[in-house]
């Protein structure tokens, strides 16, 4: 199980040094223009993603280049995360679905990054988000120890912490924390926007589809504007 402090220490930490990038680029965020939003902050002057190679669930290389040309949303976590995740997926695929039938800016792909590439092997990620919806693109580091991976996780600040099992009854062989984010990269591969989850006293963060839904558009409509 996620532990409920480290994950909170996780998602200050993730925000904080976001905000600090954004400070030290110029980066102009929602506070600064008249748009509001429920559970995002858009970054007006986006972030480019640097050079990275993945590798997703039909092990297929996935590099900067391969995100160009449509919008993404990005969630991560790993398949054996027992709450988090696999809500925040079956909220985001409803939350895509609701797009379609609205036909209101769908052209937007779901990405699921696993920061546990030693049990997500693309055969694992391709059966787990099946099962939530066929369209989401998983995402893991490529086979091997090589580095190809860090510049994807250091441009969007994905914090992680992998831990020995303290509990010796446990079937796991180890523990996976990480923080509770979204990332919406726009068609040039650049993060446009991050969502942010509801905290609940006593429960795991998780998010509001209907927030969701709505803040995307917003988004959209004052990018158009723009």
């Amino acid at each position: 199980m996620l532990r409920w402090s480290l994950r909170h220490t996780l998602i200050a930490s993730v925000l904080l040094a976001l905000l600090l990038a954004a400070t030290a680029l110029r980066v102009l965020v929602s506070t600064h223009n008249p748009l509001q939003l429920q559970q995002a902050v858009l970054l007006t002057q986006p972030v480019p993603l640097n050079d990275f190679l993945l590798v997703d669930q039909y092990q297929q290389p996935v590099t900067a280049a391969d995100l160009h040309g449509q919008w993404h949303l990005l969630s991560y976590g790993f398949t054996y995360c027992p709450d988090i995740c696999p809500m925040t997926l079956a909220k985001l695929s409803r939350f895509h679905l609701q797009l379609q039938q609205a036909e209101t800016y769908p052209d937007l792909q779901l990405l699921f990054y696993s920061v546990d590439p030693e049990r997500d092997t693309p055969e694992v990620l391709y059966d787990y988000l099946n099962f939530f919806a066929t369209d989401i693109r998983g995402l893991t580091r490529m086979p091997g120890n090589d580095a190809s991976h860090q510049p994807f996780e250091q441009s969007l600040s994905i914090l992680y912490a992998i831990s020995p099992v303290d509990d010796l009854s446990s079937y796991l062989p180890y523990n996976v924390d990480h923080g509770v984010l979204l990332y919406l990269l726009n068609p040039k591969a650049e993060l446009q926007a991050i969502f942010t989850p509801v905290e609940h006293p006593g429960a795991n963060p998780d998010f509001d589809t209907e927030a969701l839904f709505q803040d995307y558009l917003a988004i959209r409509r004052y990018l158009d504007r723009s």
